[in-house]
């Protein structure tokens, strides 16, 4: 079995349709943004943020540490590239991922990951190092917020325009927002030959990464390693390759 390449775990985001749960109908105009995540839904995803499980990994996550874990109320929807948007610029440019809730563990900042299953119920399914969805999340000054997962980097998303939120993301497009048709043309040439079904993929080659990628993932205090398996199929294989910084929690 190929393994591939920089521990890195293939993964696809979230086809809304296939989860169950509902969206609120307003979103951005036209297909360039996902629609976003009902309230209703964030609350539930808080809750799980919240529930047995959670603390359960949060006390893994702080060791021997006697600080009690805890957890804020500021629960985002995390989304991610669009595997359907480097094919086609008339698709939304980001898909829902996750939800991210900020939280503490041993006194070091860290953050829950929670998803809806197969059946629509909210799971934590994961504990990572660091702060950097609610720090994004600010960046992004109200815009919609996604990541490009291949290169780490993080980007604001309005009806017109990409703006880059992270080094990584000035690497990409700029340091200046582009145009959505010119960020389309950006990861169309950068990801198309590696979509599902390409040689590439069913190589299970690990791409699109220098050899410095992960020593500027380590600068920035992450720990690039694979990311917990997700109950219930929710991450789907496809075009995304995944570096995700996670504490080890088992």
């Amino acid at each position: 079995m190929r393994r591939p390449q920089n521990i890195l775990l293939r993964c696809a985001a979230v086809v809304a349709a296939g989860l169950g749960f509902t969206f609120a109908a307003a979103g951005l105009a036209g297909a360039a943004g996902p629609q976003p995540v009902a309230p209703n839904e964030l609350s539930k995803a808080t809750t799980a943020a919240r529930s047995e499980t959670a603390l359960s990994l949060l006390e893994k996550a702080g060791g021997t540490a006697k600080a009690r874990p805890t957890v804020a109320q500021d629960t985002h929807p995390i989304y991610a590239l669009n595997p359907a948007f480097v094919r086609d610029a008339t698709a939304p440019v980001a898909t829902f991922w996750y939800a991210a809730t900020s939280a503490s563990a041993g006194g070091k900042p860290v953050t829950v990951y929670t998803t809806p299953d197969g059946h629509g119920s909210w799971q934590a399914v994961n504990v990572a190092s660091g702060n950097t969805e609610s720090r994004m999340v600010a960046a992004a000054k109200g815009a919609t917020l996604f990541t490009e997962p291949q290169l780490g980097a993080w980007y604001a998303l309005t009806a017109t325009q990409v703006r880059p939120l992270n080094p990584a993301a000035v690497k990409s497009i700029g340091s200046k927002p582009v145009a959505i048709t010119a960020y389309q043309d950006l990861v169309s040439h950068r990801y198309s030959d590696k979509l599902p079904g390409s040689k590439y993929n069913d190589q299970g080659v690990a791409g699109g990464y220098d050899a410095g990628y992960q020593d500027s993932v380590a600068a920035e205090g992450h720990s690039p390693v694979v990311p917990i398996a997700l109950a219930g199929g929710v991450l789907a294989g496809g075009v995304l390759l995944v570096v995700r910084r996670r504490l080890k929690v088992h």
